[in-house]
């Protein structure tokens, strides 16, 4: 019993770090008319990596990368790119093409 629960504290405490610690992108992708564009979107981080696997929109221009790190990215939509800021917990951020 006295191994157990500084075992079960060291798990709770990781979850809960890497709980506050991860966040969401997500957002809609439209032309210059509104309309959802269906598209292949990329997140890559301040060295030029990529994170994750890049995503394509569906039929209503919605996409979103899941349990990534906050901090600083550059988001390329088709042949555009923004840099954006994604902090702790959800980050919407909706994208017009040109």
């Amino acid at each position: 019993m006295k191994r157990i629960l500084p075992a079960a504290v060291v798990m709770v405490v990781l979850f809960a770090f890497t709980t506050v610690n991860a966040a969401e992108l997500h957002g809609i992708v439209v032309d210059r008319n509104g309309k959802p564009v269906v598209v292949e979107v990329v997140i890559k981080d301040s060295k030029g990596g990529r994170v994750g696997e890049p995503v394509t929109t569906d039929k209503t221009g919605a996409y979103a990368f899941k349990e990534i790190k906050p901090g600083a990215y550059t988001v390329a939509v088709g042949k555009e790119a923004w840099k954006i800021f994604v902090g702790p917990g959800e980050t919407r951020r909706d994208f017009t093409l040109k």
